[in-house]
């Protein structure tokens, strides 16, 4: 196979410039600090979101980059991230500076920032030296902006996406020390929270409501202690008897469909039985006295009872008299000789 010398140079030249456009995009992406640099540590507690590459900034300059993230032991159970940077070396950093990890986009991006303080009580402040190390006093950690924005679900579900955007830039733009965005932000939250004004006498009556609720729990303290406690215990029993529960389940099912069948084929009798015994017990509690009365008096007839069959498993009973009525008319059937038991 004969290659052509063009060819040759097409392909060459094909070639250089996928690595010339490799080599462009990789610098891109790594952000290289250019001249010379000095390392320093950071400590955080947390650094989440925060990779090697992000920027290093000053006063929103950027003067240099993240090296390295690794975790190491605090020691007391607890533990620590070391961020390693780059900064360049026309930079210095004093032993008062500040870090702290900051959004830089919408998107989620990390960026650290660095500031001196500059107050009257740090004038004493001496000049770090490169490979120097800033403790966790003087680093503050990323906000989680998604555990802040989870809190404001129930507003986010009443407003229109351009809202909620709008909402959120705000935000991130005033936790990224971008005072002039405070003004924004309570701009939006006022209009946003215009319509909870205008339900206030709804929800002063919910939390009056809660309020009342919340007492009579408080009051009812050890009741529903022992409320917990018995419900624990059942279920304690029924998970110790999934066996005998399964059976009383099955059962349970047979026995109701059968008593769907009677009540189906009793036709509306069982509704008149409802029906019948509604006026049953309407009865019963007119008469709740009479019926006071009766269960006062029945251990007394009890003990009657008892003393006339006192003589053996019999009752002796005496007929002292009848007599049969028809208007005026009067007959006694058995004369007028009683027994002497009636005498």
């Amino acid at each position: 196979m004969k290659v052509r010398p063009g060819q040759v140079i097409r392909l060459s030249l094909f070639c250089l410039t996928g690595v010339a456009c490799a080599s462009f995009v990789a610098n891109t992406l790594s952000v290289p600090v250019r001249g010379s640099t000095d390392s320093y540590s950071f400590e955080f507690t947390d650094v989440e979101g925060l990779n090697p590459g992000n920027p290093v900034t000053m006063s929103g300059v950027r003067i240099g980059r993240v090296d390295s993230v690794a975790f190491a032991d605090n020691g007391g159970g607890t533990s620590k991230a070391i961020v390693d940077v780059e900064i360049e070396s026309r930079y210095s950093l004093e032993s008062d500076v500040r870090a702290a990890v900051r959004y830089g986009d919408m998107l989620g991006a990390r960026y650290l920032a660095l500031t001196q303080d500059d107050s009257a009580t740090t004038v004493s402040a001496r000049q770090l030296e490169p490979g120097d190390t800033i403790p966790l006093a003087q680093t503050t950690p990323p906000i989680n902006l998604t555990a802040l924005m989870n809190g404001f679900k129930p507003l986010f579900a009443a407003l229109q996406p351009e809202q909620v955007n709008t909402l959120t830039r705000s935000f991130v733009e005033t936790f990224n020390g971008q005072g002039q965005a405070m003004t924004t932000l309570l701009d939006q939250i006022a209009t946003m929270s215009s319509g909870l004004v205008d339900r206030q006498d709804v929800f002063a009556q919910l939390l009056t409501n809660m309020n009342t609720l919340l007492t009579s729990v408080d009051e009812r303290q050890p009741e529903l202690v022992g409320l917990l406690d018995g419900l624990n215990d059942l279920s304690i029993s029924v998970v110790g008897q999934n066996d005998q529960l399964v059976s009383l389940l099955d059962q349970g099912n047979r026995t109701v469909s059968s008593l769907a069948q009677i009540m189906a084929g009793s036709n509306g009798a069982f509704g008149q039985t409802v029906q019948q015994l509604e006026s049953v017990t309407g009865s019963w509690i007119a008469s709740t006295d009479e019926f006071n009365r009766l269960l006062v008096n029945l251990p007394q007839f009890a003990d009657a009872a008892n003393r006339i069959g006192s003589y053996g498993s019999f009752i002796s009973l005496y007929l002292c008299n009848f007599t049969l009525k028809a208007g005026d008319m009067e007959a006694n059937i058995f004369g007028p000789t009683h027994s002497p038991v009636c005498s």
